[in-house]
């Protein structure tokens, strides 16, 4: 399979792409859910799966909350959310309009995953604006725990892990500082419907 493997050149193109995606309208989402201006930055491609495990500090936090959502149909890509436990219940008392949540209960998971779902609705409006692609979005799931306990179980429903990509994006809050990841997984061959999209 490592002839379909992306070059540099394609990444570069690819992380552009999804930047612009986010940028229209899932940054602008996640903005107008938390009330203030919300600050993003494609960090980084990684070519397996595999190699999530090594992204930075903020991601490897013990105890993380995340949303793992997954599209089907005319293409297939994943989308996993995670944050530190501070910053979910912050966005949750947001949500519920409440000054502050000492733990997660059902209906704060809840409002967490809802999070995860508008944001991924937005990118993928935004991806079949641009390439005709229809996709059909999974419910969000939600779970605490380490990554490197959740990931691979997650990936599973939908990837092989040896043969993936993860693109990872860190949106901010302006105000706030609360620190969202949102890491894009997809295979090389659904990457590069992204790269040439039959219109």
């Amino acid at each position: 399979m490592t002839t379909n493997v992306l070059d540099q050149v394609e990444v570069n193109v690819l992380e552009g792409v999804l930047d612009s995606y986010i940028t229209q309208k899932t940054s602008v989402a996640l903005s107008s859910l938390l009330g203030e201006s919300v600050n993003h930055v494609v960090k980084q491609t990684h070519m397996e799966i595999s190699k999530i495990g090594n992204v930075d500090n903020v991601i490897k936090e013990i105890v993380a909350c995340s949303v793992f959502l997954h599209g089907g149909g005319d293409i297939r890509l994943g989308i996993l959310y995670t944050m530190p436990e501070q910053s979910a219940k912050e966005i949750a008392a947001k949500l519920m309009c409440i000054d502050k949540i000492d733990s997660l209960d059902d209906m704060s998971k809840s409002a967490i995953s809802e999070v995860g779902n508008i944001m991924s609705g937005s990118f993928f409006n935004a991806l079949a604006d641009h390439t005709g692609l229809k996709v059909e979005l999974s419910t969000p799931d939600f779970a605490m725990t380490s990554l490197a306990a959740l990931l691979e179980p997650h990936a599973s429903e939908f990837v092989c892990p040896t043969g993936d990509m993860v693109t990872e994006v860190e949106f901010t809050g302006k105000d706030s500082g609360l620190l969202l990841h949102m890491l894009i997984i997809q295979d090389y061959d659904n990457a590069k419907k992204l790269l040439n999209p039959e219109r």
